[in-house]
């Protein structure tokens, strides 16, 4: 069935007049009366009779008129949801993210894109960063979040946040607040994270490169949030990312601890698959977290 004669025929039915139809339309009268005759003559069957001025549909004319409204009604709704995920106005987003983000930046960001973007299914994972990146590779996300200088030959990285490694004790610890030398803060009680995290990896490389002895551990731990605690608890100094402790800090329980000519940056990167173009509603919140970045 010729669609363009069938819209064009639901037009009269729903004005029930030729004349009405072509202003509406900006077409001729007479253009419009030969696409009913054209469906007409499809079908087979009559479809309308004229009435003064207006038009009667017949019996099969109202049968075709009410379906015809229908069809055009779902392919008007179609059109809006194929709008909808075009724009990132509707549509899902998969995050992948490791534990600072997750716990420090994500919430404040999510709530700012969910106050933009109200109908899109945002789901958050949480995983090491060797994960994250996984997740990425067998394309169960949209996008990650990782801590350091993470690399995959075909994942793109995008630095978006730079945050800062600490050296924490607890308030109690005589180093709190008071300035000294890395090599004579490797010579107390540390709290080191496993093999493989990218704190362990940056303050090793901080050594090397200041030619001084690896650090050995008092307390070798898993997890970020178990080092904070530790260093409280005045286990020893842990070196931590500023963004998890800078409440406790102030809120004091914790202490930093001032390393004369350190300074060790830890950038938070947010990560896609190379050579694929992100769905609308990543490149959105992605879009969404710059603009934060830049008015900040």
């Amino acid at each position: 069935m010729n669609l363009h004669a069938l819209r064009i025929f639901t037009e009269v039915a729903k004005s029930g007049s030729v004349t009405r139809t072509a202003e509406k339309l900006l077409i001729s009268q007479p253009a419009i009366t030969a696409q009913l005759r054209n469906i007409e003559k499809e079908i087979g069957i009559k479809l309308v009779t004229s009435k003064g001025r207006s038009i009667q549909l017949t019996e099969a004319g109202e049968i075709l008129a009410s379906d015809s409204i229908r069809l055009f009604s779902i392919e008007r709704e179609l059109e809006k949801k194929m709008h909808d995920i075009k724009t990132g106005m509707k549509g899902s987003l998969r995050i992948c993210t490791t534990h600072l983000p997750a716990s420090t930046l994500l919430p404040n960001w999510i709530a700012a894109f969910k106050e933009n973007y109200p109908l899109v299914d945002v789901q958050l994972f949480k995983r090491s960063s060797y994960e994250t990146i996984q997740s990425l590779l067998n394309h169960s996300v949209h996008i990650g979040l990782v801590c350091g200088e993470w690399k995959a030959e075909e994942i793109d990285h995008d630095t978006i946040f730079e945050d800062e490694l600490v050296f924490v004790v607890s308030e109690n610890n005589p180093l709190h607040r008071k300035e000294t030398s890395l090599k004579e803060l490797m010579k107390q009680p540390l709290i080191l994270r496993e093999k493989g995290s990218s704190t362990r990896k940056k303050l090793s490389i901080l050594c090397d490169t200041l030619n001084i002895d690896q650090p050995e551990a008092g307390i070798l731990i898993e997890g970020m949030s178990e080092s904070i605690e530790f260093a409280k608890a005045g286990l020893g100094v842990a070196l931590v990312p500023q963004l998890a402790v800078k409440d406790e800090l102030l809120r004091g329980g914790l202490g930093k601890v001032y390393v004369n000519g350190v300074s060790i940056k830890l950038p938070i990167s947010i990560c896609k698959r190379k050579h694929e173009d992100l769905p609308s509603t990543a490149a959105n919140f992605i879009s969404l977290i710059k603009a934060g970045s830049r008015d900040n």
